[in-house]
């Protein structure tokens, strides 16, 4: 227990570490994710096509060697033009999981935008609206009642998958927990208060994630 409190200052700095990628990366990730989905439901090839390359590359490859490829592969292509310093490990990181979750929000910002019926833009033409208007105004209202409650679950996972930056040395909880354990050992004591306090901070995602299931899920 000692051990716990003499401590517990970079605990809450590892958690507070973690907070910060999920707070930076995740609306990244929503932005990011909502101009995919545009493109890959536009009839225009150009913009349909990239986005669905873009989709299925990231989905099919680990976030681990996204993130390799960012931060060594084109660390190492920056250095040559002596812009390493635009890409340190905190911006890779964040980069990386923004883009890996992107991929995974637009096919769920597609998903909610396919199941508004196809007469609410006809509705919205024939009020003179332009296509984005009828967008903003009629379809993506309607479609969040299917986009919130697996958005609410991605934020949980991507809360979880931060632990994956400290492998570029980022120093967020479980990169706290590997630290200390290589300092002072009591692994499962470090290790039990690690998963604590990542159950602290995902629980109430938890319970926002169920609320939403059942106050917005489709009927």
């Amino acid at each position: 227990m000692n051990l716990i409190l003499q401590n517990l200052p970079d605990f809450l700095i590892g958690a507070r570490n973690t907070l910060i990628y999920c707070a930076a990366s995740f609306p990244l990730a929503l932005l990011i994710g909502l101009i995919l989905a545009l493109m890959k439901t536009s009839r225009f090839t150009w913009l349909n096509t990239p986005a669905k390359i873009f989709i299925e590359v990231v989905r099919s490859t680990p976030i681990i060697t996204q993130l390799f490829l960012v931060y060594y592969g084109l660390g190492a292509v920056l250095a040559n033009y002596d812009l390493a310093y635009l890409l340190n490990a905190w911006v890779a990181g964040i980069t990386v999981l923004a883009l890996n979750y992107a991929a995974y929000e637009a096919e769920i910002y597609r998903n909610g935008i396919q199941a508004v019926p196809i007469g609410q833009w006809e509705a919205g033409a024939s009020l003179g609206m332009s296509p984005l208007l009828t967008f903003r105004r009629i379809i993506f209202p309607q479609s969040i009642r299917v986009i919130l409650p697996p958005m609410t679950n991605d934020f949980i996972a991507l809360f979880k998958d931060t632990s994956v930056v400290s492998i570029i040395s980022v120093v967020e909880l479980s990169k706290q927990y590997q630290i200390l354990t290589k300092s002072y050992g009591g692994f499962l004591e470090i290790g039990l208060t690690t998963a604590a306090l990542y159950l602290v901070m995902s629980v109430p995602l938890g319970y926002l994630s169920r609320y939403l299931e059942k106050r917005w899920g489709a009927k």
